[in-house]
């Protein structure tokens, strides 16, 4: 499929609008803030196998744009922008890393500081009030073990994102080209 520029747009579109409509439902739901960047992020894996990771990063983009504009819960945008939306791409280039352990460090230090960055634009340079109003009421200790959380959580992603991978490149990734 490489070699035909309509069928790579097509599977772009489609799997933006897909990508968007999981923002879009994710804020329908009130614990879907961070679910809906999570499975998002998912719908650029194909893009990035079948169209390059060139195509894959101006999906990403175009997303995070629309995301901002329309997404109605903003925490959830800024979370998908900053953190969880380009996570998938972003691990491509991680899994490079030829040892285990600096890998994962490296991983760990990268999504930290993108979840203190994340916060941070939304508590001082873009203030969401709901945001600071829970961070102001919410004990420091309770928010460290939030991040300690989030941590786990990242890892457990990480290597769904794993398993994701490879079911998508075993199972699904036939049938697809069989179609294009």
């Amino acid at each position: 499929m490489r070699g035909r520029k309509s069928g790579r747009i097509a599977l772009c579109g489609v799997m933006c609008a897909l990508a968007m409509t999981m923002m879009l439902s994710g804020s329908v739901l009130p614990f879907a803030t961070f679910c809906a960047p999570a499975l998002g992020g998912l719908f650029l894996v194909p893009v990035a196998m079948e169209c390059g990771m060139r195509l894959a990063w101006v999906s990403y983009a175009a997303l995070s744009l629309l995301c901002v504009l329309f997404v109605p819960d903003k925490e959830s945008a800024v979370v998908f922008v900053f953190l969880l939306g380009h996570y998938p791409l972003l691990k491509a280039y991680l899994q490079r890393i030829r040892w285990r352990w600096l890998r994962a460090a490296v991983k760990t230090a990268v999504f930290n500081g993108l979840v203190f960055a994340c916060y941070g634009l939304m508590l001082y340079v873009l203030p969401i009030q709901a945001i600071v109003q829970e961070f102001a009421q919410t004990a420091p200790l309770a928010l460290a073990g939030l991040v300690v959380l989030a941590n786990v959580c990242f890892w457990v992603y990480d290597a769904a994102l794993n398993n994701l991978v490879r079911a998508y490149a075993l199972r699904l990734r036939p049938l697809l080209r069989r179609f294009l």
